[in-house]
C-alpha cells in the first residue's frame, strides 16, 4: 500500500478521468445556462405578446382570473402560459446536458417528464375550464333559487359549484393517470344527495311561486287598477298586479306584496275610483 507507483497510477487515473469528463461537464453547464437564458427571453417575449393581444382581458371577462385566484395561482393567464413554455425549454436543455454527461438514468427520467407534460397541460386546462363552468352553473342555480323564493339560494349555488368542481378534479386526475374509482363512487353518492336536496328545496320554493301566480289571476278578476285598497296595514292605490307581486302606491311610497295577500287575507276597498 506504500508503493509510490500505486499511488501515482491511482492519482493519475483519477485526474485523467476528471480531465476527460471536464469538457463534458463544462458543456453541460453551458447548456443549462443557455436553457435558462433562452427560456427567460422567450418567456418575456411570449408573455408580453399574449398580454398585448388581450389574453388577460379575455380571461378576466370569462371568469378565468377568479378561478386562478381561488386556486392560489397567479391570475395572469399570459404569465402562466409563458412560464410553462420556459420550463419546457429548460427541461429540453437539461435533458441534452444529462445525455452529454452520459447520465442515461437522469436523461430517461427527464424524457419521461417531458413526455408527461401534455397530460399535465391537459389536466390544467380541464381544471381551468371546469372551474369556470362550475362557477357559472353555481351562480345560475343560486340566482334561480332566489327567484323562486328560496332564501338559501347562494348556499345552494355554492354547493352545486363545489360538487361540479369535484367532478372536474376527478377528470383531471384521470388525465394524469391516477386511479379515481373510490373517489368517483363517493362523488356520485354526494351528487345524489345534493340533487335530492335541490329537488326538495326547489319544490318548496316553486309551490309558493305557483301559489302567487294563481292568486294573481284571481286578484285581477276581483280588483281593478286604480282602486284604493287597504291590506296588511297598507292603504293605497292599486298600481299593478304582476305575475307574483302586487304593487300598491301609498303615501310613503310603493309597497310590493305577494299576490296571495289579495286572496288569502282581508282586503278593504276604500275607494272604487279607477285609473284614468
Amino acid at each position: 500500500m506504500l508503493n509510490p507507483d500505486f499511488w501515482t497510477q491511482t492519482v493519475s487515473g483519477i485526474l485523467g478521468d476528471i480531465m476527460a469528463w471536464l469538457p463534458s461537464l463544462v458543456g453541460a453547464v453551458l447548456l443549462i445556462i443557455a436553457g435558462v437564458v433562452i427560456g427567460r427571453l422567450i418567456q418575456a417575449f411570449l408573455g408580453g405578446l399574449l398580454r398585448r393581444v388581450g389574453l388577460d382581458r379575455a380571461a378576466s371577462r370569462a371568469g378565468a382570473t377568479e378561478v386562478l385566484t381561488d386556486a392560489g395561482l397567479d391570475p395572469s393567464v399570459s404569465y402562466l402560459v409563458a412560464r410553462l413554455v420556459y420550463w419546457v425549454i429548460l427541461l429540453v436543455f437539461v435533458l441534452a446536458a444529462a445525455e452529454s454527461l452520459g447520465l442515461q438514468g437522469v436523461a430517461d427520467m427527464i424524457s419521461g417528464l417531458v413526455a408527461y407534460l401534455p397530460s399535465v397541460l391537459a389536466a390544467a386546462l380541464i381544471l381551468l375550464l371546469g372551474g369556470l363552468i362550475a362557477r357559472l352553473i353555481g351562480d345560475a342555480v343560486g340566482a334561480l333559487a332566489i327567484q323562486t323564493g328560496i332564501q338559501a339560494g347562494p348556499v345552494m349555488g355554492q354547493a352545486v359549484r363545489y360538487v361540479l368542481l369535484i367532478f372536474v378534479i376527478i377528470l383531471a386526475l384521470e388525465q394524469l393517470g391516477v386511479e379515481t374509482t373510490l373517489l368517483t363512487t363517493a362523488t356520485i353518492a354526494l351528487v345524489g344527495a345534493t340533487a335530492l336536496a335541490l329537488a326538495v328545496a326547489f319544490g318548496l320554493g316553486s309551490r309558493e311561486l305557483a301559489r302567487n301566480i294563481m292568486a294573481g289571476f284571481h286578484a285581477k278578476e276581483e280588483f281593478t287598477i286604480g282602486q284604493t285598497l287597504s291590506v296588511r296595514g297598507h292603504t293605497g292605490r292599486l298600481v299593478s298586479v304582476t305575475s307574483v307581486k302586487t304593487i300598491i302606491e301609498t303615501e310613503d311610497g310603493h309597497v310590493s306584496l305577494p299576490n296571495s295577500a289579495l286572496t288569502d287575507e282581508e282586503v278593504t276597498i276604500v275607494s272604487d275610483s279607477e285609473e284614468a
